[in-house]
């Protein structure tokens, strides 16, 4: 949450502003209304995660028509006039905030997800902080003054790190100038200081790519091409890393700052395709339905799949102490389903209460709760009497779970952990919907 102008808001409703502020942009460059959106996000978001960001966009006048993973949607803005060849991508996605990596496979009309990880806290903002405190030592040094626990000093001396970043892109050294309290300081930063003070953050990419390959069973040298998203990814130091992984070549045509806006408004059309096939009436030209047929003749299709394996909590009677069971495995290709049966821990159980979790461990201390979903049972039922539980996790990669015993069914949609409760939606979306957005 946060606070400004003496009120408090969540996370959906800064994201709202911002989607809001796109609209508005996106319907005055083309003088008509924006309804749908086809919206992004960091492979690794969670369920509650995505979620939010589907109520964000619902909040900004959206009806959100998907949500997507942004390497994902690059893979789309490079493949789709690739579909001519078979070919295995792996996509280094380094944003300002996120870092995800993917490996797709092109294959005929398909692009299918093979393997995905990622860090949603490792991102460029990272990069910005080794300035930021480099300058902030030296400062402290000189002046035996620490900028930062000024604000609008420390946003100051970020927005110049900032800059600097990105000309250590292009440039051998950039200067950086920070003034505070009457008193300033210049430093000369080089990209050879600035790659060493940032070597811990380049090793945390590339255990990431490690991991990624191990958990696909496979090698580099079954990598035909990398595509490189996000702006982190001009810097050389990422550069270099990607080389050292692997011979495999770098694909250049498509711009690291658009790729992923790109594959949004692409799938936004593959959804409308499909629309079409669904009624059978025909609202896009004919020359734009051409573009997103494959060498087979038909509709290019996306297979995605589950960043973070679902499961339930069980108890192990053996050991005596809860265990997670996975109903949906991590890398399980969606919309996915799985159905599994249970019995009751003993007799005359009230209720079946199934926990959720989300996580790669066993332990439920080490998953994330998702919540809590259960159904009233008969009096009088013997322990181990079956529960038949089911998962399902829709395109949105948005769970739902419905519970059945002893003729008893319930269907329901998980309480996740988002800044916004149910009743607060419309309140918040009447908040919104006062504040003026320039």
């Amino acid at each position: 949450h946060r606070e400004f102008a003496g009120k408090v808001y969540s996370a959906e409703e800064c994201s709202a502003l911002i989607l809001k502020k796109l609209k508005l942009d996106a319907e005055k460059y083309l003088k008509q209304p924006i309804t749908d959106a086809v919206i992004t996000v960091p492979a690794y978001f969670n369920d509650a995660e995505r979620t939010a960001t589907i109520t964000a966009g619902q909040l900004a006048g959206f009806n959100v028509l998907q949500i997507i993973n942004e390497p994902t949607a690059a893979a789309l803005a490079y493949g789709l006039d690739k579909l001519n060849e078979d070919q295995t991508v792996f996509v280094f996605d380094l944003g300002g905030g996120t870092f995800d990596v993917t490996i797709m496979r092109i294959q005929g009309q398909h692009i299918n997800m093979i393997a995905t990880n990622g860090d949603h806290r490792l991102g460029g903002k990272d990069w910005d902080d080794t300035i930021v405190n480099h300058m902030a030592e030296e400062f402290d040094r000189q002046h035996g003054e620490n900028p930062l626990l000024d604000l609008q000093s420390y946003q100051d001396l970020h927005t110049r790190a900032l800059s600097a970043k990105i000309q250590l892109s292009s440039r051998m050294q950039s200067a950086v100038v920070h003034h505070h309290n009457g008193k300033s300081v210049k430093l000369e930063i080089t990209r050879n200081e600035f790659e060493r003070r940032s070597q811990h953050l380049v090793e945390k990419c590339k255990t990431i790519c490690e991991m990624v390959m191990q958990e696909a069973n496979m090698t580099w040298d079954d990598i035909d091409k990398i595509l490189l998203v996000g702006g982190m990814s001009r810097m050389p130091m990422v550069r270099s890393l990607v080389s050292q992984l692997t011979k495999a070549p770098v694909i250049d045509d498509v711009n690291p700052d658009e790729a992923v806006a790109k594959g949004a408004s692409i799938q936004a059309i593959l959804s409308l395709l499909e629309e079409e096939k669904v009624s059978g009436e025909q609202v896009l030209p004919t020359d734009t339905r051409d573009q997103f047929v494959g060498r087979e003749g038909g509709l290019i299709q996306v297979t995605n799949i589950t960043s973070h394996t679902l499961g339930v909590v069980l108890w192990d009677e053996v050991h005596l102490e809860e265990y997670v069971f996975p109903m949906i495995r991590k890398m399980t290709a969606i919309p996915a389903r799985a159905r599994n049966s249970f019995g009751t821990a003993m007799s005359n159980m009230q209720r079946a209460v199934v926990r959720v979790v989300e996580g790669e461990s066993t332990l439920p201390g080490e998953c994330t709760p998702l919540g809590i979903c259960d159904v009233e049972l008969p009096a009088f039922l013997p322990k181990g009497s079956p529960v038949e539980l089911t998962y399902e996790y829709n395109a949105n990669q948005v769970l739902e779970v419905s519970v059945e015993a002893s003729g008893n069914r319930a269907k329901v949609s998980i309480e996740r952990n988002t800044g916004l409760a149910p009743n607060e939606v419309a309140q918040a979306a009447a908040n919104l919907g006062s504040l003026r957005v320039a």
